[in-house]
């Protein structure tokens, strides 16, 4: 099993879009079967960062196919518009 954990900060002028941006990303799990465990959720602690997700697919292909799905391409681009910064890890679990 991998995990595909996501941590990222929004940008100054973007933090009213956190939670559609979490609302759209928690609708992941219903549209890509290679999820097998889901989270998503704004930080409660004190940080630099506003929101983390994670991910939980079997394998690497399963990764890639997560990765590269269109109901997937959506919500990254949008993350990627809203963030200030995006950190990614993948390990075994």
């Amino acid at each position: 099993m991998i995990r595909h954990a996501v941590i990222w900060s929004m940008a100054p002028d973007k933090g009213e879009e956190l939670e559609p941006l979490l609302e759209e990303l928690r609708a992941l799990p219903g549209a890509i079967e290679e999820i097998r465990a889901f989270s998503a959720g704004a930080l409660l602690n004190e940080s630099p960062y506003d929101a983390a997700l994670c991910v939980d697919v079997d394998d690497e292909d399963a990764l890639e196919r997560y990765r590269s799905h269109p109901a997937h391409q959506p919500s990254l681009s949008r993350l990627r518009e809203v963030a200030a910064e995006i950190v990614v890890g993948d390990y075994r679990i």
